[in-house]
């Protein structure tokens, strides 16, 4: 809708607000399920240290499956790209925002009668949806975007295949020691770093604990991310940076990428943070389906 203008594009301002207003009712829904939770706060110390666990195997197997480019891995680099990248001033204000939704809804469930906990599957699901809308919008609002993925050829679809093979691959290892289901670590792998789509998608198709480690998982990802990134660009090489921050490598590690990896790989990143983020709402419902399929 945005790419061939049915939506034009100076309506942009206002999908911004959708995405927002639909991030809030997500974080706020999965706080509110959280919050009446009683049994999961006895076990957040615990969940927190799988998370972290998760969090760090999915970057060592991202790091260790894009080693498979080997030399070639040189045309991959495709030059400048054709946009713009955005500061990381917002990073703190969107951490922020995340937080605050969170701990409202958080509040708000510790309160909520349970007869309400119906209505917020209902919020999560529409919710969803809009934000889903909202950002494929935003992406066909820009063409030159778009335009610029053309000269990477096809070979560049290797670099976020690499990147998914790996975090998944390493945080089902991760899962295997810490006693979780394959399936069910594979799907928090497959968050890829997108805490809030993936908390909330596990926690309305699973459970309000997987959810919950699946949110920490992927904001300890982009965390650990944002700290190892200037030592991996510096020993692993340029194209390295790009996946550690799996899905965010498109927005939010993206400027930091440019900083310590150089401009030619802006492009590259942005690239691999799109279709892992295109990956997100599809494997992890389908991951976590695969253990219902080999029970029955």
């Amino acid at each position: 809708m945005g790419f061939f203008k049915i939506i034009p594009g100076r309506w942009r301002p206002i999908v911004g607000i959708s995405i927002n207003l639909a991030l809030a009712l997500l974080l706020g829904a999965m706080g509110a399920k959280i919050g009446s939770n009683r049994e999961l706060w006895a076990e957040l110390d615990r969940i927190g240290l799988q998370a972290l666990v998760l969090a760090g195997s999915s970057i060592v197997g991202s790091l260790l499956f894009l080693q498979l480019l080997g030399p070639r891995r040189k045309w991959i680099q495709a030059g400048p790209a054709d946009f713009e990248v955005e500061g990381g001033k917002g990073r703190f204000f969107l951490m922020l925002f995340v937080l605050i939704s969170l701990a409202l809804g958080v509040v708000a469930g510790i309160f909520l009668p349970p007869s309400w906990e119906a209505y917020l599957d209902q919020v999560i699901v529409y919710a969803l949806a809009l934000l889903l809308w909202g950002i494929g919008l935003d992406l066909g609002f820009n063409p030159r975007i778009l335009k610029s993925l053309g000269r990477l050829g096809w070979r560049i679809l290797l670099l976020p295949f690499l990147i998914a093979v790996g975090s998944i691959g390493g945080a089902v290892m991760a899962g295997f020691l810490l006693g979780l289901a394959g399936n069910e670590a594979a799907a928090v792998g497959a968050g890829f770093g997108w805490y809030s789509l993936s908390g909330v998608l596990l926690t309305g198709l699973h459970s309000v604990e997987l959810g919950t480690l699946a949110f920490l998982t992927n904001v300890f990802r982009e965390v650990l991310a944002i700290l190892s990134l200037p030592l991996i660009a510096r020993f692993l090489g340029q194209l390295a940076a790009i996946a550690p921050g799996g899905a965010t490598t498109m927005d939010v590690t993206l400027p930091l990428i440019k900083k310590v990896a150089g401009e030619e790989v802006v492009l590259p990143a942005f690239f691999s943070g799109a279709v892992l983020s295109a990956l997100v709402p599809v494997l992890v419902p389908l991951l976590l389906a695969l253990g219902s399929f080999f029970e029955g």
